[in-house]
């Protein structure tokens, strides 16, 4: 009965570690942990977790509703305009101010998103001998993912669809439109593999 009772005890103890990790994320701690981001301040109140979804072992994702003040104000047609945003009991933040903070972050996304579809590109190359022969991004997804990309490119951080164009017989380019979405300009983002 004892030799049971340790192999029971060793089982057991044995399974913790797994029960520990396999433990869901629940909305108290998904509050906590955006609370202690520390990216804008949020007073605890203001921020309520909807939802918990977990996404594997590893990941969940959680919704969120967080309350935000707007100042608006009279633009020269007298059209009403939001001019500045505040998070909270935070200090305003000047749209603009705002607007530019955000397209930075999404030119950095975006430039990172390129380089695993190239990295893709350059992968199917050395293992098939030519690039990947595809008329758009989706067919050229299709062909990189999941064996030459993890994850599946087919937007650029503003949620635009990216353009896979042709620069000869054997070369692509894989093009954003930007910030303002227009082609053509300074602030399109292409790379090519």
């Amino acid at each position: 009965m004892n030799g049971f009772r340790i192999i029971a005890l060793l089982a057991l103890v044995c399974c913790l570690p797994a029960c520990a990790s396999s433990r869901k994320l629940s909305p108290d701690t998904a509050r906590t942990r955006i609370l202690k981001m520390g990216l804008m301040e949020i007073e605890g109140k203001t921020l309520e977790v909807r939802n918990v979804r977990q996404v594997g072992g590893k990941q969940a994702v959680a919704e969120a509703s967080l309350n935000m003040v707007f100042q608006l104000a009279r633009n020269s047609r007298g059209k009403w305009e939001v001019e500045a945003v505040r998070f909270s009991d935070g200090n305003w933040v000047q749209v603009e101010t705002l607007r530019e903070a955000l397209d930075m972050t999404r030119n950095r996304q975006t430039r990172q998103d390129l380089g695993k579809l190239v990295k893709g590109i350059n992968e199917y190359k050395k293992i098939h001998g030519d690039y990947p022969q595809a008329d758009n991004l989706s067919g050229l997804n299709d062909l990189l993912f999941p064996r030459h990309m993890a994850t599946s490119i087919r937007f650029d951080a503003w949620g635009r669809p990216l353009i896979l164009q042709r620069t000869g017989p054997e070369g692509l380019q894989i093009l954003s439109l930007g910030a303002d979405g227009i082609r053509g300009n300074e602030d399109d983002i292409s790379l090519s593999p």
